[in-house]
C-alpha cells in the first residue's frame, strides 16, 4: 500500500457541476488560497475521495475514499483502488498512527500536514471564477505548485504544477475544497496525469 499521507493528498470527486461564473470582479486568489489555508490547519477529521488520470511512475493509486481524523490519536478508514499489472485490485484499509506510523493522517492533515504546506506554497495565485462544489458555491483560483512544494507531498514529481484550487463562497470562514493539479509527462511522448482532490464534512 502507498504511504497514506500520499494517497489521502490525491482525492477525486465529480462535484462541479455547469459551467463556471467567470463575472468579476473576484477577490485576490492569493488572499483566498491564503484564508482557505488558515482554516485548514485547525480541521481534524475529513471525508475524502480520490483519484489519478495517468500512469504516474512508481504510484499506483487510481482511486480512493474514505474517513480521516486526527482524534484518538490519528485514524483512517475506507477503501482504496490501485493498478494491478494490466489489472487493479480494490480493498479496504483501516489505520491508526500509534499502529502503522509510515501513514500517519497528520502527515497530511493538520497545521503542519502537506496539505496546509502545498497551500502555504502556491504561487501566481488568480482567481477564474465561480462554480459549485459538491453543490455549494466555490470560487476557483488557478496557481501554480513550486516542484520543492510539491515534492514534499509526493515524491514522484521533479517539475513545478499547474493546480487549480477551490475554495468556499458561502458564508463563514473560506474552506479548501478541491484540488486540481497536472504533472508534466517525462518526456513529450507521454501524457502529463490528472489529479483531483475533494475534501467534505470537513470538523
Amino acid at each position: 500500500m502507498p504511504r497514506l499521507a500520499l494517497l489521502l493528498a490525491l482525492l477525486l470527486t465529480a462535484g462541479c457541476t455547469g459551467s463556471p461564473d467567470t463575472r468579476g470582479p473576484f477577490p485576490a486568489g492569493s488572499d483566498l488560497v491564503r484564508e482557505a489555508a488558515t482554516s485548514f490547519a485547525s480541521v481534524r477529521s475529513v471525508h475524502f475521495a480520490a483519484g489519478v488520470n495517468g500512469v504516474l511512475p512508481g504510484f499506483p493509486l487510481r482511486q480512493i475514499e474514505g474517513d480521516a481524523t486526527l482524534g484518538d490519536g490519528g485514524a483512517a478508514t475506507g477503501t482504496a483502488d490501485v493498478q494491478d499489472g494490466d489489472g487493479h485490485t480494490k480493498f479496504p484499509f483501516d489505520v491508526r498512527d500509534d499502529q502503522e506510523p509510515q501513514y500517519r493522517v497528520g502527515a497530511f492533515l493538520g497545521p503542519h500536514g502537506g496539505l496546509k504546506r502545498l497551500l502555504d506554497g502556491v504561487t501566481d495565485a488568480r482567481t477564474e471564477g465561480r462554480e459549485n462544489v459538491d453543490g455549494a458555491p466555490a470560487l476557483r483560483v488557478a496557481c501554480r505548485v513550486p516542484a520543492a512544494v510539491a515534492r514534499g507531498v509526493l515524491a514522484q514529481v521533479d517539475a513545478d504544477l499547474n493546480a487549480k484550487v477551490w475554495v468556499s463562497d458561502g458564508g463563514g470562514p473560506r474552506r479548501f475544497v478541491r484540488l486540481w493539479v497536472q504533472i508534466p509527462p517525462p518526456d513529450n511522448h507521454l501524457s502529463p496525469v490528472m489529479i483531483e482532490l475533494s475534501l467534505t464534512k470537513q470538523a
